[in-house]
């Protein structure tokens, strides 16, 4: 039997927990701005630490999480104990020592390579026990650190990076290629051998259940074995047996971790320290399931067993708190949010948003907030906090400003309830001479009729296709920076090309639209403008300079209309002439614009977007004003 879809499973499980375990009245509910403390950093001078640590409350950091060997750095935790900072301590237990290296050899998980990881498995002997030993051990430390009392959070080690997770490539030294399967230990077979015999008693039934016979079939128990991904023989039956097992193994020492944290976080720390569980940065499907069992291998998220739904539900049954490590990913926070408020809980509002440990997320903290503040989470916990700082540690980097708006922006939410615009006011509007100024977007997005639910905002690239779907581009700029009752004398957007697609068939025709309800370009797509809010007209809601809703083939009276040219070079730019748009802002409600092929046929315009790593790529508005006559 496959295993329920993960909504399905969320609405089974999670449901009825809840009504047993709703959240504490001790559970804080303040938005918190947390870093992750760069590891390199903990060598620091005492020196370095107090500026740092100056940066920190600047830009309203409360919380520092801190990972494995803190402890073991007089000068951190000296200058910690000077600072009133909130810690949330990552209990790392699953890194497997020496001793037990010594007395266990050939007993770490193996994947179909031969390559065996660093970490505790589901299949080590003594897993509890070992665990706990680690654990007890690095909390006497933290209780002789004199820090006890600072630690608010303790994270549940529960798998690579503390995620609930099988090993993944970039924790097994950076390696490249298909993730992999990691039960091909001599004890995880025996353990896949002892649960299949539980489940169907003799050899012969086996067989039967996975269709195999003749020369195939298993002649005993002890031949039975977990072969290579994708063997032939294996697909169907015996793989979705494998998976089950392969994902309940997990589980099983998943709940143990958490019960053993949550019952150390007690002992030492008291009854109002929380236990967050981390969410890994994707999950599987049930479709991702049905692929794995129909080929006998499986994508990404099934091999490393992302079962966010189950571990979603059994946090909550708990009372832990919920870690989010992707939050980057709109769409991911957005279906989590979904299922939990479908479910009755309210546990996203308690849940932290972690961006990826990459340069691209550490780099874009405000895109972080956006999608914090958009979905009602918590706050954030960003990781690293090297990104802040030039590579001495203490020097401010351009990124620094750029979390400080970030931190503006969470605490603006949960104070009032306003979203602020992701992109810093300093790097928004730019007065270029006396009489021109120059806009930079803040909010875009593409909506796409074949892929109506999915949220684009975080994609480099934005694009205009006719065709076999249809895209449509969205866009917001900060036009009530503009001096206030100045007069528009022209205004010019400009747009790069992105990429070149096989139907960049030029010149084609792009009109100018304008939009006529609210939305944001984190939660726009094709059927919906805000949350729960769907446009009036799949598509957006948008009119032409006559006033007339927009229609695809329809005769329209674009704003401003450009023949854009087929593709040349990345880079170059396409203009309208919006003066006529810019001026109706001004006198009425602006909810921005939309781009569209403004003729029939087929066609596709590749465009950067907000979101595109380099500024110089980015819409733009250029505007200039009439200057005020000097008075006599």
């Amino acid at each position: 039997m496959k295993p329920h879809p993960p909504t399905a499973l969320l609405l089974l499980v999670l449901l009825p927990l809840t009504l047993c375990a709703q959240p504490s009245a001790n559970r804080p509910s303040k938005a918190r701005i947390c870093v992750t403390e760069w590891g390199s950093y903990y060598a620091s001078t005492p020196e370095d630490f107090q500026k740092r640590f100056a940066c920190y409350k600047e830009l309203g950091v409360d919380t520092i999480r801190v990972e494995t060997g803190w402890l073991n750095h007089p000068n951190m935790v000296s200058e910690l104990k000077k600072s009133n900072f909130r810690l949330k301590m990552i209990l790392y237990v699953l890194g497997i020592q020496k001793e037990y290296s010594n007395a266990h050899p050939t007993e770490r998980m193996m994947d179909e390579h031969g390559v065996a990881d660093w970490h505790l498995g589901p299949w080590n002997p003594a897993f509890e026990e070992t665990t706990l030993r680690t654990a007890r051990a690095e909390m006497e430390m933290l209780k002789t650190s004199g820090l006890a009392g600072r630690v608010k959070e303790v994270v549940a080690d529960l798998g690579p990076a503390g995620e609930g997770i099988y090993p993944a490539n970039w924790t097994v030294n950076d390696r490249k290629g298909e993730e992999a399967y990691w039960c091909y230990s001599p004890a995880a077979q025996v353990s896949f051998r002892s649960a299949m015999k539980a489940k169907y008693t003799n050899i012969g039934s086996a067989n039967t259940a996975w269709a195999l016979s003749g020369d195939r079939s298993f002649a005993s128990w002890d031949t039975v074995s977990i072969p290579q991904p994708r063997t032939a023989w294996a697909r169907g039956p015996f793989w979705n047996d494998m998976l089950i097992w392969y994902r309940d193994s997990k589980r099983k020492i998943m709940l143990q971790r958490i019960d053993q944290t949550q019952s150390l976080a007690k002992e030492y720390l008291g009854c109002d320290v929380k236990c967050i569980v981390y969410l890994p940065g994707d999950a599987y499907s049930q479709a991702d399931w049905d692929v794995a069992v129909k080929e006998a291998s499986g994508p990404a998220a099934i091999r490393l067993m992302m079962d966010n739904d189950w571990l979603m539900a059994t946090a909550i049954a708990k009372g832990c708190t919920l870690q989010y490590t992707g939050v980057e990913n709109a769409d991911a926070v957005r279906d989590m949010v979904r299922k939990l408020k479908r479910a009755g809980s309210n546990a996203h509002a308690d849940m932290w948003g972690e961006n990826a440990g990459q340069e691209e997320s550490g780099r874009n903290p405000c895109r972080l907030s956006e999608v914090i503040t958009c979905f009602g989470l918590r706050g954030i916990d960003y990781t690293w906090s090297n990104w802040l700082f030039e590579k001495n540690g203490v020097t401010p980097s351009p990124t620094y400003a750029r979390f400080a708006h970030a931190a503006k922006m969470i605490n603006s939410f949960h104070a009032t309830g306003r979203r602020l615009p992701a992109l810093p006011p300093a790097e928004a509007v730019f007065q270029t001479t006396a009489d021109v100024w120059r806009l930079n977007c803040v909010e875009s997005t593409r909506i796409m009729s074949r892929f109506p639910d999915t949220l684009k905002s975080g994609d480099p690239e934005i694009a205009v296709v006719e065709g076999g779907q249809i895209q449509r581009i969205l866009l917001k700029f900060p036009i009530e920076a503009l001096p206030k009752g100045a007069k528009i004398r022209s205004a010019k957007l400009l747009m790069h090309r992105y990429l070149s697609h096989a139907d960049d068939v030029g010149p084609l025709p792009l009109g100018i639209y304008r939009m006529t309800s609210s939305w944001t370009a984190i939660n726009a797509n094709w059927l919906e403008a805000l949350p729960g809010i769907p446009w009036e007209h799949p598509g957006a809601d948008a009119v032409d300079a006559a006033g007339t809703q927009f229609a695809r083939g329809a005769k329209q009276s674009p704003w401003a209309v450009t023949a854009a040219p087929a593709f040349k070079a990345k880079g170059d730019a396409v203009e309208w002439d919006v003066t006529n748009l810019l001026r109706k802002f001004a006198s009425g409600p602006d909810y921005g614009l939309m781009i569209a092929i403004n003729r029939p046929g087929t066609g596709n315009k590749s465009f950067a977007g907000c979101a595109h790593p380099d500024p110089k790529m980015r819409p733009t508005l250029e505007v200039k004003l009439y200057l005020e006559k000097r008075q006599r």
